[in-house]
This record gives structure tokens, sequence and C-alpha cells, in this order.
């Protein structure tokens, strides 16, 4: 979690305890008397002494019957940014980076403007789910953290905000890995080949490039194996130019040994198939 969430304001929560004993026992510690208020500073006041003393829900529903209360005066950006930190603290990502969006769109050249638009961004992040689930999120957050980068390429949040970009990215690619994966599992090897291909070209220094560019030999080679013979020369080659291009770039690979038989496989295949094709061809 970010470091200055922790403290949004310098009020120690000490101070925030006191004043919600205070405003409590000014309304003789009855929530709803402080509900049905018209007065607004009363009201402000006691959401604001129930969010620094942690009681958040209660806290959440003071300050949204003040945010048309407050609308176009000085005080609309407090009840703003109140409000979206209290959903934030109820874990309520979506409405929160619903708020703090607008909070940086409504109010884009105050104080808190740079603050709010990353935690939008980091609402983002937070509602990214697991790498087996739709990542519609992560690519959101990654667009989200770019946009803040792009607005504050000063801003000593950025290094904060890159390293969210590369955990979205990683999720990602784990993703684009695993559904070519699959593809293999379930025997549908020339996808798996083609789909593990393009996933090397998205992600030229992934650490599953290794794994995926052998997946794409035992592809290949399957492939091959159960092709018709006019047909499995050229992917029996195909196989032959995998290894090699393996050997090439993973000399120490853990998976040479299985590549290294499917090459030698490859080969005699290859040959027995020459052989084959040479006595028809005598035949005629």
């Amino acid at each position: 979690m970010p470091g200055f969430i922790k403290s949004i304001r310098s009020i120690p929560i000490a101070i925030g305890l006191a004043c919600a004993v205070l405003f409590m026992a000014s309304c003789g510690g009855d929530y709803k008397k402080i509900q049905k208020s018209t007065n607004s500073e009363v009201k402000y006041n006691a959401a604001v002494a129930y969010y620094k003393a942690g009681n958040y829900l209660k806290a959440l529903p003071l300050f949204e019957s003040l945010l048309s209360v407050y609308r176009g005066t000085d005080k609309e950006q407090d009840v703003y940014y109140y409000y979206a930190y209290t959903n934030f603290r109820l874990n309520d990502f979506v409405m929160a980076g619903f708020y703090f969006s607008n909070f940086y769109h409504t109010f884009p050249h105050t104080s808190k403007a740079e603050e709010c638009e990353f935690m939008h961004a980091y609402c983002e992040y937070l509602s990214s789910p697991a790498f087996n689930l739709d990542q519609t999120d992560s690519k959101k957050a990654i667009e989200a953290f770019q946009t803040f980068i792009d607005n504050y390429p000063h801003s000593e949040r950025n290094k904060e905000a890159n390293r969210y970009i590369d955990m979205m990215n990683s999720k990602l690619e784990k993703k684009y890995f695993e559904i070519s994966k699959e593809y293999y599992t379930i025997e549908y090897y020339h996808a798996a080949s083609v789909s593990l291909t393009n996933y090397i070209k998205s992600y030229p220094n992934s650490k599953y490039d290794e794994e995926a560019s052998f997946l794409i030999i035992e592809s290949d080679y399957k492939y091959a194996s159960n092709s018709i013979n006019n047909r499995k020369g050229d992917r029996l080659q195909a196989v032959i130019t995998d290894y090699l291009k393996f050997v090439d770039q993973y000399p120490k690979s853990d998976y040479l040994k299985t590549a290294q038989s499917l090459y030698d496989s490859a080969l005699k295949q290859k040959a027995e198939l020459a052989g084959i094709n040479a006595t028809a061809t005598t035949k005629k």
C-alpha cells in the first residue's frame, strides 16, 4: 500500500478519537440525530471525526449527504476527498476509484489532484484479479498508471507507479503463457505452436520463454508425427529448425536432453520418409 495513504492528514488518530467523542457528546451520542441535522458544518465535522476515528461506516453516509450540499463551494473538494478515501477504507475500490477520478478531473489544479489521480490508478490495481481470470482491470490499471506518469513525469510516486505496471504486466504475461500452454495440454498442437510463438514475440524477455520454446518443439513434433506423409516432411523440418534455434538460445537448458531426443526422432522420421518417397518415385 502506498505509504502516504496511511496519513492523508497530519492530525494524529488520538486527536480524531477525541474529536469524535466531543461531537457525539454534543449530539447526545445519537448518530441518527447527526444524520438528520440541518447544520451542515456540524455534520461535516462529525463525518471527519468518525473518519479519523476509523469508523468509516458511519462517516460514509454523512459525507455522501454533503456532496450536493457543498457543491460549488470551497469545501466541495474536501468532502469529495474524504468521501473517496472513506470508500477506499471500506475496500470499495470501484466507488473509491470513481470518486478519485472525479476529483482530479473536477479539481485538476489543486494540491491533491496528483494524489487522487494516483489513487484512482491504485484502485484499478487493487481490483485486478488473479492471472487466470479476466484481466480487463489489470489493463485499466496499467493505462491509469501510465497516464499518471505522463501527467506527472517528475512525481516522486512514479517509481511506485512503474512497480505496479510491472506487476500487472507480469500477470498479463503469465495469463498469455498459460493460455498458450493450455492448447498443448488439450492436444491442439498446431494452435499451441502458433500461440507459443506469438507469446515469445510479445514477451521476448519473459521468464517463461525457455519453457515456451521447448513446448514449441514438442508441439511441432507431435503435430508432424500425426500428419499424413505428404505433409509430414515440412512439419518434421519445423521440428529440426525449432531444435537448432533452441540449442543456440539455451545451450544449458534442463529441457535439452528431451529436445535432443525429439530432434533425433525427427531426423530419423524424415530420412525414412525420404526413403519411402524415393521408392514410390522408382516404382513410377
